[in-house]
């Protein structure tokens, strides 16, 4: 987004889901049944439940810190087992670039974008 061009301005919002879209943590912890769908609940489902949600949220809490760290007007939020951080004053690409900088890959957060016209044609 160009910002010396004023015709339109970027909403961004980053959800981080603790339960992720794919199983890519539980393949790599070697983790073979699904612990969340799992029919029969034993003590070792949760124990493996209990490793797989404290993984995977100081994933989103190193997520936040960065996202924070380099932009200070995020509104952030909570919902159904869902971290949203939002803006619309500060551009996707380097909040992408940061992350991808620090070892995060996108099958671990949702980007969704939204752009409203100020005036004129886009």
């Amino acid at each position: 987004m160009n910002n010396n061009k004023f015709t339109c301005s970027q909403n961004v919002r980053f959800i981080f889901s603790f339960f992720e879209k794919s199983n890519w943590l539980l393949q790599k912890k070697g983790t073979s049944n699904n612990i969340i769908t799992e029919n029969k609940i034993t003590h070792q489902s949760v124990r493996n439940l209990e490793n797989f949600l404290s993984h995977r949220l100081l994933r989103i809490a190193d997520m936040v810190e960065i996202l924070q760290g380099i932009h200070g007007e995020w509104i952030t939020t909570e919902k159904n087992s869902k971290i949203i951080m939002e803006t619309d004053t500060f551009d996707f690409n380097d909040a992408l670039a940061i992350l991808k900088d620090n070892g995060f890959t996108d099958d671990e957060y949702v980007m969704k974008i939204e752009y409203e016209r100020k005036w004129g044609m886009l």
